[in-house]
């Protein structure tokens, strides 16, 4: 399989997620990764989003620089079962702990190690928001009731007032506030969105929109428009506060791949991050389709110190118009003491063009403009994700999206496996269909070539899918004589071998669907095969988008 072949493999992933998707879909990525069950978010002045993973009973952080790839875990620790978070002007971090009853505020001053109880003796508090003043309110779902924690100068002293405000909710989940101070309700059993009115003293409660099936997060704009998470229907809906919230648009449909999703926020450009808990995975709504797509092969690399890793980048200008200055950098997230170059190609024939680290026009209505990329480091680094920025002027940075346009970079001080891996789907496109039937198991494969650039290592070859998880459908793989594609032992979740340096073993991947549709979203629905040495380091590794026809 040439470069040639690859690009236009990896090109196809992009186009395809593009010109396939129904009009009314969003771009959705998956960001982060490593969750446990999901579930309150929010977002801090600089677009991080902090995410309370109640699986794990941890606060975690998606950064925003690097395009929401790196996971920070708050040192913050004693939770039980985090299920609200919020954030106050000061960074400071406030937690509604379900499975302690209790309520906390991790302090932003010395690197969120501090946490402060702030009130015990709650029953099952799940939802928490913070207003400009400092009062805290928290949405109490055994008692069925919203209560405020008073602030006195800005700060919850450490004998607060609790006042119950707005009178008596079917089950209340989630709580926002507004900057007027006044207070929006997720009540679960009522599936209704309500408002308790800052003027009066909290006393006048309103009902706004229509009824959903379920209400299980909310999230309010700079507009005031809100956001719903309908968990049972698998939904996302936008009620505008223009005209009463009577318009209700649909952001998020039943077949859009989410599973029970919690909780939504959403940032003052308009992208909404959902916890999409059943599928442990947070992800985005881009609020406008990005113009550039990137891609790159090979997206993984291990080099020893001192020598170069090169890939191949990709990039589509979908915009009506040329953009200028086009060019490739590293993300503000990048290691220090590396470095990155690049220079056009032909992409008909990969020979190399123009003049190095010199940007370039891309013409619009699906203009490309291939790269070869070269990273080098002065340190032993990683294994870890790199997001790369592919940036014109005039628009927005391509979307990051994991496994298409980031490279798995390691550094070792010593010879490592350094192995390229290349999927081929039947239809040549970067897309794996596998039929859907209620009452039979279908099937679907595909193939991978591989080749080990470095030293001869044990690898374990394994499939998987992700951070999303694909319920009712079964990865497995086998090695496969390169002659006749025959399988070489019966397929399995992981094939491990002893795979010499110069060595090209190639993969059958065998997909089993037993009846759940998988809806076409190629940022988060993707098939992964990873190369992993005996300490468990990604060595190689490839990945196509899945759906279900």
């Amino acid at each position: 399989m040439t470069f040639r072949t690859c690009l236009v493999l990896a090109l196809a992933l992009i186009g395809c997620s593009i010109v396939a998707l129904p009009a009314r879909a969003q771009t959705i990525l998956t960001i982060g990764g490593g969750f446990r069950y999901p579930n309150g978010l929010a977002l801090d002045g600089s677009g991080n989003l902090f995410v309370a993973d109640f699986g794990d009973a941890v606060i975690d952080e998606i950064q925003a620089a690097g395009g929401y790839v790196a996971v920070n875990t708050l040192p913050a620790s004693g939770f039980v079962s985090p299920g609200g978070v919020a954030l106050d002007a000061a960074g400071n971090v406030y937690v509604a702990d379900f499975g302690s009853n209790a309520v906390y505020e991790i302090l932003a001053t010395g690197g969120y190690a501090t946490v402060r109880t702030l009130a015990s003796g709650f029953k099952t508090p799940r939802g928490i928001a913070v207003d400009a003043l400092g009062d805290v309110f928290v949405a109490e779902s055994d008692s069925g009731l919203v209560k405020e924690i008073v602030a006195v100068d800005g700060s919850i002293p450490d004998s607060p007032t609790i006042n119950a405000i707005g009178g008596l909710f079917g089950l209340p989940v989630d709580v926002k506030v507004d900057g007027a101070g006044n207070v929006f309700v997720a009540d679960a059993f009522n599936g209704l969105v309500k408002e308790i009115l800052a003027a009066g003293g909290y006393a006048t409660v309103q009902t706004l929109g229509p009824v959903f099936t379920s209400v299980d997060g909310i999230a309010l704009d700079g507009s005031g428009n809100v956001f719903v998470v309908d968990g049972q229907n698998n939904t996302v809906s936008e009620m505008l506060a223009a005209g009463g919230y009577a318009t209700v648009n649909t952001l998020i449909a039943a077949g859009d791949g989410f599973n029970e999703p919690t909780r939504v926020a959403v940032d003052g450009s308009g992208n909404v991050f959902v916890a999409d808990t059943n599928n442990s995975a947070v992800k985005e709504i881009l609020a406008t389709p990005p113009v550039l797509q990137a891609s790159v092969l090979p997206d993984s690399r291990s080099i020893q110190l001192g020598n170069p890793a090169t890939v191949f980048a990709s990039v589509i200008n979908s915009g009506a118009t040329a953009l200028d200055n086009c060019r490739i950098a590293l993300s503000v997230a990048a290691p220090a003491g590396l470095t990155l170059n690049y220079r056009t190609t032909d992409p008909a024939t990969n020979a190399l063009t123009g003049t190095p680290d010199t940007p370039v026009p891309i013409a619009g209505n699906g203009g490309l403009q291939t790269f070869l990329v070269t990273l080098q480091s002065t340190d032993a680094l990683g294994p870890l994700t790199l997001p790369l920025d592919f940036v014109c002027d005039g628009a927005p940075a391509a979307a990051i999206i994991q496994g298409v346009d980031t490279v798995d970079l390691a550094v070792s001080s010593t010879p490592v496996a350094d192995i390229i891996a290349l999927a081929a789907t039947p239809t040549h496109d970067g897309i794996i269909d596998v039929p859907v039937s209620s009452s039979a198991i279908e099937g679907a494969a595909f193939a991978v070539a591989s080749s080990n650039l470095g030293a001869t290592t044990p690898i374990t070859v394994s499939v998987d899918t992700g951070d999303t998880l694909l319920y009712l459908l079964q990865p497995n793989l086998c090695q496969t004589d390169p002659a006749t594609g025959q399988c070489l032992a019966a397929p399995s979740p992981t094939v491990t071998l002893s795979y010499a340096g110069g060595a090209t073993p190639t993969f059958s991947i065998f997909l089993q669907s037993y009846g759940q549709p998988i809806a076409f979203a190629p940022a988060s629905s993707r098939i992964y095969v990873r190369f992993k040495d005996a300490g468990g380091a990604l060595r190689g590794s490839t990945s196509v988008a899945v759906r279900t026809q």
